[in-house]
Protein backbone atom coordinates (compact mmCIF):
# COMPACT_ATOMS: atom_id res chain seq x y z
CA UNK A 1 0.00 0.00 0.00
CA UNK A 2 1.09 3.48 -0.76
CA UNK A 3 1.07 4.52 2.95
CA UNK A 4 1.98 8.07 1.50
CA UNK A 5 -1.19 8.49 -0.49
CA UNK A 6 -3.08 6.95 2.19
CA UNK A 7 -1.52 9.07 4.74
CA UNK A 8 -2.29 12.24 2.45
CA UNK A 9 -6.40 11.05 2.16
CA UNK A 10 -6.76 10.45 5.90
CA UNK A 11 -5.12 13.93 6.66
CA UNK A 12 -8.05 15.99 4.55
CA UNK A 13 -10.57 13.58 5.89
CA UNK A 14 -9.28 14.72 8.80
CA UNK A 15 -8.83 18.09 8.26
CA UNK A 16 -12.65 18.87 7.76
CA UNK A 17 -13.74 21.51 9.78
CA UNK A 18 -17.36 20.39 10.39
CA UNK A 19 -18.98 17.87 11.04
CA UNK A 20 -20.60 15.51 8.56
CA UNK A 21 -24.56 16.27 7.61
CA UNK A 22 -26.65 12.68 8.86
CA UNK A 23 -27.84 12.55 5.59
CA UNK A 24 -25.37 14.14 3.21
CA UNK A 25 -26.60 15.69 -0.02
CA UNK A 26 -23.61 15.71 -1.80
CA UNK A 27 -19.65 14.41 -1.94
CA UNK A 28 -17.81 16.81 0.03
CA UNK A 29 -14.34 16.71 -1.60
CA UNK A 30 -14.52 15.65 -4.94
CA UNK A 31 -11.19 15.92 -5.76
CA UNK A 32 -10.48 13.32 -2.97
CA UNK A 33 -12.97 11.52 -4.59
CA UNK A 34 -10.49 11.19 -7.13
CA UNK A 35 -7.38 10.37 -4.67
CA UNK A 36 -9.26 7.48 -3.16
CA UNK A 37 -10.59 5.99 -6.77
CA UNK A 38 -6.89 5.78 -7.56
CA UNK A 39 -6.11 3.62 -4.88
CA UNK A 40 -7.65 0.88 -7.42
CA UNK A 41 -3.96 0.88 -9.13
CA UNK A 42 -1.99 -0.06 -5.89
CA UNK A 43 -1.15 -3.80 -5.61
CA UNK A 44 -3.37 -5.77 -3.36
CA UNK A 45 -6.06 -3.37 -4.09
CA UNK A 46 -8.89 -6.11 -4.80
CA UNK A 47 -8.26 -7.94 -0.92
CA UNK A 48 -11.41 -7.30 0.51
CA UNK A 49 -9.26 -5.08 3.70
CA UNK A 50 -8.89 -2.85 0.39
CA UNK A 51 -12.24 -2.44 -0.82
CA UNK A 52 -13.69 -2.13 2.77
CA UNK A 53 -11.18 0.47 3.19
CA UNK A 54 -11.89 2.18 -0.09
CA UNK A 55 -16.08 1.82 0.70
CA UNK A 56 -15.38 3.64 4.29
CA UNK A 57 -12.81 6.78 2.62
CA UNK A 58 -15.58 7.52 0.12
CA UNK A 59 -18.42 7.43 2.81
CA UNK A 60 -16.22 9.65 5.30
CA UNK A 61 -15.87 11.67 2.24
CA UNK A 62 -19.95 11.80 1.62
CA UNK A 63 -19.73 9.57 -1.47
CA UNK A 64 -22.48 7.40 -0.45
CA UNK A 65 -22.68 6.05 -4.30
CA UNK A 66 -19.31 5.04 -4.74
CA UNK A 67 -18.98 3.74 -1.11
CA UNK A 68 -21.81 1.88 -1.61
CA UNK A 69 -20.67 0.19 -5.19
CA UNK A 70 -17.02 -1.05 -2.84
CA UNK A 71 -19.53 -2.74 0.13
CA UNK A 72 -21.63 -4.25 -2.16
CA UNK A 73 -18.07 -6.21 -3.50
CA UNK A 74 -17.56 -7.57 -0.25
CA UNK A 75 -21.03 -8.56 1.39
CA UNK A 76 -19.77 -11.69 2.37
CA UNK A 77 -17.54 -9.52 4.79
CA UNK A 78 -18.22 -8.25 8.64
CA UNK A 79 -16.77 -4.97 7.45
CA UNK A 80 -18.07 -4.57 3.61
CA UNK A 81 -21.19 -4.88 5.66
CA UNK A 82 -20.94 -2.67 8.25
CA UNK A 83 -20.19 -0.19 5.94
CA UNK A 84 -22.94 -0.93 3.58
CA UNK A 85 -25.06 -0.22 6.39
CA UNK A 86 -23.54 3.22 7.61
CA UNK A 87 -24.39 3.87 3.78
CA UNK A 88 -27.61 3.13 3.86
CA UNK A 89 -28.31 4.96 7.37
CA UNK A 90 -27.00 8.02 5.62
CA UNK A 91 -29.52 8.04 2.41
CA UNK A 92 -32.53 7.73 5.17
CA UNK A 93 -32.79 3.96 4.05
CA UNK A 94 -33.09 3.29 7.92
CA UNK A 95 -34.19 -0.78 7.61
CA UNK A 96 -32.17 -1.33 5.09
CA UNK A 97 -28.86 -0.16 7.42
CA UNK A 98 -30.11 -2.07 10.00
CA UNK A 99 -30.16 -5.13 7.75
CA UNK A 100 -26.55 -4.94 6.84
CA UNK A 101 -25.94 -4.36 10.92
CA UNK A 102 -27.32 -7.52 11.56
CA UNK A 103 -25.43 -9.06 9.00
CA UNK A 104 -22.07 -7.36 9.96
CA UNK A 105 -22.43 -9.09 13.29
CA UNK A 106 -20.40 -8.73 16.45
CA UNK A 107 -17.76 -6.44 14.64
CA UNK A 108 -14.35 -6.71 16.39
CA UNK A 109 -14.69 -2.53 15.72
CA UNK A 110 -17.94 -2.33 17.87
CA UNK A 111 -16.21 -2.40 21.67
CA UNK A 112 -14.19 0.46 20.55
CA UNK A 113 -16.76 2.53 18.92
CA UNK A 114 -18.95 1.96 22.21
CA UNK A 115 -16.35 2.95 24.64
CA UNK A 116 -15.40 5.94 22.88
CA UNK A 117 -19.07 6.85 22.24
CA UNK A 118 -19.66 6.69 26.23
CA UNK A 119 -16.97 8.33 26.75
CA UNK A 120 -18.39 11.06 24.63
CA UNK A 121 -21.64 11.05 26.13
CA UNK A 122 -20.51 11.25 29.61
CA UNK A 123 -18.98 14.63 29.15
CA UNK A 124 -23.00 15.61 27.95
CA UNK A 125 -25.63 17.26 29.58
CA UNK A 126 -28.00 14.81 27.84
CA UNK A 127 -31.27 15.80 29.76
CA UNK A 128 -30.37 19.79 28.98
CA UNK A 129 -30.64 18.49 25.04
CA UNK A 130 -32.90 15.63 24.47
CA UNK A 131 -36.58 14.82 26.20
CA UNK A 132 -37.95 11.56 25.37
CA UNK A 133 -37.58 9.07 23.53
CA UNK A 134 -34.14 10.52 21.95
CA UNK A 135 -32.97 11.27 25.26
CA UNK A 136 -33.59 7.68 26.16
CA UNK A 137 -31.69 6.32 23.43
CA UNK A 138 -28.77 8.73 24.11
CA UNK A 139 -28.44 7.52 27.82
CA UNK A 140 -28.57 3.85 26.56
CA UNK A 141 -26.13 4.64 24.11
CA UNK A 142 -23.89 5.82 26.85
CA UNK A 143 -24.15 2.61 29.15
CA UNK A 144 -23.33 0.45 25.78
CA UNK A 145 -20.04 -2.09 26.38
CA UNK A 146 -20.17 -2.55 22.49
CA UNK A 147 -21.51 0.10 19.84
CA UNK A 148 -25.19 -0.56 18.60
CA UNK A 149 -25.16 0.99 14.93
CA UNK A 150 -28.90 0.21 14.94
CA UNK A 151 -29.71 2.35 18.09
CA UNK A 152 -28.10 5.22 16.56
CA UNK A 153 -30.19 4.52 13.33
CA UNK A 154 -33.30 4.87 14.89
CA UNK A 155 -31.74 7.90 16.66
CA UNK A 156 -31.32 9.04 13.51
CA UNK A 157 -34.76 8.57 12.00
CA UNK A 158 -35.98 10.03 14.82
CA UNK A 159 -34.35 13.00 14.32
CA UNK A 160 -35.15 13.22 10.38
CA UNK A 161 -38.45 12.20 11.43
CA UNK A 162 -38.69 16.14 12.89
CA UNK A 163 -40.09 14.61 16.25
CA UNK A 164 -36.80 15.39 18.50
CA UNK A 165 -35.38 18.99 18.79
CA UNK A 166 -32.39 20.25 17.00
CA UNK A 167 -30.49 20.45 19.87
CA UNK A 168 -30.11 16.97 19.24
CA UNK A 169 -28.68 17.21 16.05
CA UNK A 170 -24.90 18.14 16.68
CA UNK A 171 -24.68 14.96 19.25
CA UNK A 172 -25.61 12.64 16.55
CA UNK A 173 -23.65 13.58 13.97
CA UNK A 174 -21.03 13.39 16.51
CA UNK A 175 -21.86 10.16 17.31
CA UNK A 176 -21.89 9.20 13.31
CA UNK A 177 -18.09 10.87 13.08
CA UNK A 178 -16.97 8.75 16.37
CA UNK A 179 -18.62 5.46 14.66
CA UNK A 180 -17.36 6.51 10.91
CA UNK A 181 -13.32 7.07 12.60
CA UNK A 182 -13.92 3.98 14.56
CA UNK A 183 -14.60 1.68 11.58
CA UNK A 184 -12.32 3.76 9.45
CA UNK A 185 -9.75 3.35 11.62
CA UNK A 186 -9.96 -0.80 12.14
CA UNK A 187 -10.15 -0.59 8.09
CA UNK A 188 -6.66 0.90 7.60
CA UNK A 189 -5.34 -1.43 10.03
CA UNK A 190 -6.63 -4.34 8.77
CA UNK A 191 -5.54 -3.66 5.14
CA UNK A 192 -2.11 -2.46 6.15
CA UNK A 193 -1.64 -5.66 8.13
CA UNK A 194 -3.24 -7.85 5.12
CA UNK A 195 -5.18 -9.49 7.26
CA UNK A 196 -8.75 -10.96 6.75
Amino acid sequence: MALRQLDRIMEVLESRQQLPELLPAGVWNSALDEEIAALDSLPGAASKAMIALKAGLHLCNDSLDKSHSYSQEIEDDATGCYWHGLMHRMEGDYSNAKYWFYNAGAHPALGTIGRNAAQWLSRMEISAKAEGRMADMLQEMGRQQAWNPALLTDAVALQESGRAGEDTREILQHLQQLELAGLLAYSRDAAASGNR
